[in-house]
């Protein structure tokens, strides 16, 4: 009896699960993966306005007077400099290069922090594009704020500009600035 009880109660189990509502079909589509596999990367040759060593940059800003801080947001010692990029990708052909930056980076300007020096000033680092206008380094974009398309040669040039920067309506006081920050090579 116990079994034919319990093989009526699977029977009407199933019978149940068969008229139950099923779940609705949801639109299907395909995934397209797209990218490169580059020949090689760059490396940074030269630097116009620095100097390099191993791949690290140095840039040497001009000396400003605390006088060229009125208020939040100013500027001085505006300084181009650029880098020189070789041994470049050139297959596939068009690819582009950028720069994006990481490190001591302040999380409200974007600018470069100074963090290095028992005398330190309070004045941070910005970093412009070549046509003065200032980049926010916490929103740069996924290949960096500055692109330029590699050359057949293998070479390409990222150009920018630095200054000092007043980050607060505190004044800028007197003292060494030395604001690091990492950049990385991308490619589109």
């Amino acid at each position: 009896m116990n079994k034919t009880l319990l093989s009526a109660a699977l029977i009407a189990g199933f019978g149940i699960a068969a008229f139950a509502p099923q779940a609705a079909s949801a639109a299907t589509g395909t995934i397209t993966f797209n990218g490169k596999v580059l020949s090689s990367t760059c490396s940074v040759g030269t630097v116009t306005g620095g100097t390099v060593s191993s791949n690290n940059v140095a840039v040497t800003l001009p000396d400003v007077q605390t006088t060229a801080f009125t208020a939040a947001g100013s500027v001085a010692g505006l300084t181009p400099f650029a880098l020189n990029l070789t041994g470049c990708p050139t297959t596939p052909a068009g690819v582009v290069v950028g720069a994006t930056f990481s490190g001591a980076i302040d999380g409200t300007t974007g600018a470069i922090q100074n963090t290095t020096g028992a005398s330190f000033s309070n004045a941070e680092v910005q970093l412009t594009n070549s046509t003065g206008t200032a980049l926010n380094l916490n929103s740069q974009p996924a290949f960096g704020p500055v692109t330029a398309t590699i050359i057949p040669a293998g070479t390409a040039t990222l150009s920018y500009e630095a200054q000092y920067y007043q980050p607060t309506a505190t004044a800028v006081t007197a003292g060494t600035v030395t604001a690091v920050v990492s950049y990385t090579l991308t490619y589109n």
